[in-house]
């Protein structure tokens, strides 16, 4: 049987052990993580093997050579540009005339192929996938399969809410030739997004089989360390060099130890380091080859490559240093912090947690190094949340981070483009503020400052202008919370999709940015009274006689001065008598009622999220407001968005209405989406959410109280539920497995469907929690169902 090793990685993640070397030639206990494929393949009889490059192919091919001092037979296929996975082995297409095997050669595994093998021609499958089970599905591609195996549905990257299951795709194949007849040589396309489901279109036979044995991407630095110290604990069957002289201590050839080491394990030294006096090599040290070191240094959970120097006294914890690096005395290098290849850092310096330094840099003596070189840190797989990029000031988001992330948001766009900056009233926002603009313009971007403004205005400014994007700042949560929020949108007014996110985290990660010369940097264009055109936009979109004619009386609250003055000019213009609270404190339900007003309303500091009293000082349920949003949402939109948390009678008034009701995520973008067309929407704005609902009313003749007491009846329960991250994905995997042929919705979360109701299991995109949701005929019913579905939650992350 034929293999594919897949080594065209760049391993971007991992930089800088990649500046100098494709993925699959980083090191794992001084050998090639590939070598370790190759003895896999070995193993199960597969000797016969093309390789895909793309990323510096010469150091694979100058290692592996023709294969036969490794005793198989390596045949190369190179790309000159980009083909995608699928892409990549179509090129060896002429090499592959029977069943083969494909994988990836930057992963560590020891799943036994041989077992893979005779599934798949047991299946009669034209292609069948090695799957696991991991703890964090999200940097994965979750499978879902029939109890049979067979594969019906990918779901690549997913976020918490889209993880129905911790079995995730390892990039193992066993294919059929055929199988790349669906698609031309030398186009780009990728086996999970591309080729995989054309061939469950057409209902080809696509089975998964789950593996049992060890697996480890070895994506990002945290699991490149991870990975070695599993090899050595014995979590995974791989052939370690060299004889362990102590207990579990690996020893290659020609090491050289003073008497006076301390030495506790497990622990990697390999070929001709030399370890002088007093040295003391703690838990999961390893080293590579020809590494000196120095007396009374200390070394505990880092990874050191070849031909390193460490002086004396030194202390690495933590850490990974490339090769040919120079320590010098005493110098402090800390958790998670990366040295280059042949970088020299100075006596008595210290580098602090998760600094990257590039290869061939050089740190003065007695230097606290605090910030990464070249660019900074890397972008997080959580940097993003459900409002942007979310932080505490100057301590998570500093003026310096922002720029940094506008100069990666900027590089993902064209050449020239535009993009709207702004930020709310509070001081520290515009402080980032003129750090992105600064950063924008430096990449050649053309920058349109639009001042100091809201959330809601700043969207409709980039839709209605002829800005690409836009970037806005402003200050989460009520007066006294302590965050800051930097949210992108597109020219649509709505928030980046995750294709963007991604490509912003990438770029960050990569520290790629356009650099032009001083020709090509970008224009600031400054504009005021953006707010002018919103207000007319608001206000030419409602009946305003309707409501002047009704003369409401109006309560309201925030603690934004921003916000207030806005509502109040609208307010005003519609001829409505305001009642202003000033005092947070205030029970607004009380003075609605004292005042005999006809609603109360209450905006957060962005002018998005809102709370809504009847006259009779009752306050809207979520759920209750959701149904009102719907309402008032029809004279605008020819579908209206529904999150799927809301109530069902949404639909039944939406029928009787006569328009289609989409069912979304419980997200900003998914929810605006459906109305990108109009250029105002109710939802994630609360200044033309609360008009439109005055001039419902006004127009029902009615008084909110009553409307919504006429609206059919509906009980929910609404609860949360503690998980850690790890225990997420198997959570979701066994309800998955329990609910498997009941009637189900997966548009966000696991919804079930009852005879009486529905509940929607939903798992939190940033906080270690469940969302439940339950609707039934009566509200000890969803409160029962709530309650079923919180202790499955609490069963099902136990191991």
């Amino acid at each position: 049987m034929k293999a594919v090793i897949m080594a065209g990685g760049k391993g971007t993640r991992l930089r800088p052990l990649t500046c100098h070397l494709p993925k699959p030639m980083v090191p794992l206990l001084d050998r090639p993580c590939m070598e370790y494929i190759i003895d896999l393949l070995k193993r199960h009889g597969i000797t016969d093997i093309a390789v895909t490059v793309q990323y510096l192919p010469q150091v694979i091919k100058n290692h592996f050579g023709d294969g036969s001092d490794f005793g198989i037979r390596l045949h190369y296929f190179e790309e000159t540009s980009p083909l995608g996975t699928a892409g990549s082995v179509k090129n060896a297409e002429e090499f592959l005339d029977e069943t083969f095997l494909v994988i990836s050669g930057d992963a560590l595994t020891d799943f036994d192929l041989s077992l893979a093998i005779e599934y798949h021609k047991a299946k009669q499958a034209i292609g069948t996938l090695v799957l696991t089970q991991v703890e964090v599905p999200l940097e994965y591609g979750v499978v879902m399969t029939q109890e049979d195996g067979k594969i019906i549905r990918f779901l690549e990257k997913p976020s918490w809410s889209e993880v129905f299951s911790d079995t995730v795709n390892t990039g193992i194949y066993v294919l059929e030739p055929e199988i790349l007849q669906f698609f031309e040589k030398g186009r780009e396309f990728d086996f999970s997004k591309d080729l995989f489901p054309l061939v469950m279109d057409k209902n080809l036979p696509l089975y998964g089989y789950v593996a049992d044995g060890y697996w480890s991407d070895v994506g990002n630095l945290t699991q490149y360390r991870q990975t070695q110290f599993d090899m050595l604990d014995g979590l995974v069957k791989v052939n370690i060099i060299g004889n362990e002289e102590f207990p579990g201590v690996w020893m290659a050839e020609d090491v050289s130890i003073d008497r006076g080491l301390q030495i506790e394990g497990p622990a990697f030294i390999g070929k001709g380091t030399v370890i002088d006096t007093g040295v003391k090599i703690g838990p999961y040290a390893i080293l590579g080859r020809y590494n000196w070191v120095e007396q009374g240094a200390g070394l505990e959970r880092c990874v050191i490559w070849n031909r390193n120097y460490i002086g004396s006294a030194s202390g690495l914890s933590g850490a990974t240093l490339c090769n040919g690096v120079r320590i010098g005395e005493g110098v402090t290098v800390c958790e998670d912090a990366v040295i280059g290849d042949k970088s020299w850092i100075g006596d008595m310096s210290v580098i602090k947690p998760a600094i990257k330094i590039w290869p061939q840099k050089v740190i003065g003596a007695s230097t606290v190094q605090q910030s990464s070189l070249i660019w900074g840190k890397s972008a997080s797989r959580s940097m993003f949340g459900g409002e942007g990029i979310n932080g505490i000031p100057n301590l998570e988001i500093t003026p310096e981070f922002a720029g940094k992330v506008a100069s990666a948001y900027g590089s993902c766009l064209k050449k020239g483009v535009t993009v709207s900056v702004s930020c709310d009233e509070h001081p520290f926002s515009s402080i980032l503020k003129y750090s992105v603009i600064s950063s924008l313009l430096a990449i050649g971007v053309r920058v349109r400052d639009i001042g100091i403004t809201l959330a809601p205005i700043a969207r409709y400014e980039c839709r209605g202008s002829d800005s690409h994007g836009g970037i806005h700042i402003r200050k989460t949560g009520t007066v006294d919370d302590n965050g800051v929020s930097i949210q992108f949108f597109d020219q649509d007014g709505l928030p980046i999709d995750k294709g963007m996110e991604r490509k912003i985290e990438n770029a960050l990660l990569q520290e790629d940015f356009v650099r032009p010369d001083t020709k090509g940097l970008g224009l600031l264009e400054q504009t005021s009274h953006i707010t002018d055109p919103y207000v007319w936009e608001v206000l030419s979109r409602i009946d305003i006689d309707t409501v002047r004619n009704r003369g409401f009386k109006v309560v309201f609250h925030c603690e934004s001065p921003q916000v207030m003055s806005v509502m109040h000019h609208i307010l005003e213009r519609l001829g409505c008598r305001v009642i202003t609270v000033f005092n947070g404190e205030a029970m607004l339900e009380n003075i609605v009622i004292d005042n005999k007003a006809d609603l109360g309303i209450q905006l957060d500091t962005s002018g998005q999220a809102f709370r809504i009293y009847t006259e009779k000082g009752d306050l809207l349920s979520e759920e209750e407001s959701a149904v009102l949003q719907s309402l008032v949402a029809q004279k605008d939109q020819a579908a209206i968005a529904v999150p799927v948390s809301a109530p069902s009678i949404i639909e039944e008034m939406m029928e009787r209405a006569g328009i289609p009701v989409v069912r979304t995520k419980a997200v900003t973008r998914s929810l605006l989406e459906v109305g990108k067309i109009n250029p105002l929407q109710v939802y994630l704005d609360g200044f033309y959410l609360l008009v439109s609902v005055l001039e419902y009313v006004a127009k029902v003749e009615s008084t909110l109280h009553t409307v919504m007491e006429g609206l059919p009846q509906f009980h929910m329960s609404t609860d949360e539920v503690l998980c850690p991250a790890e225990a997420k994905g198997r959570v979701m995997r066994r309800l998955m497995e329990e609910v498997r042929g009941q009637q189900l919705e997966l548009i966000d979360g696991i919804k079930v469907l009852t005879e009486d109701g529905w509940a929607l299991i939903l798992p939190d995109s940033e906080k270690a929690m469940f969302k439940v949701v339950a609707q039934s005929s009566s509200h000890v019913k969803a409160v029962e169902l709530a309650e079923e579905y919180k202790n499955k939650i609490a069963l099902y992350q136990q191991a």
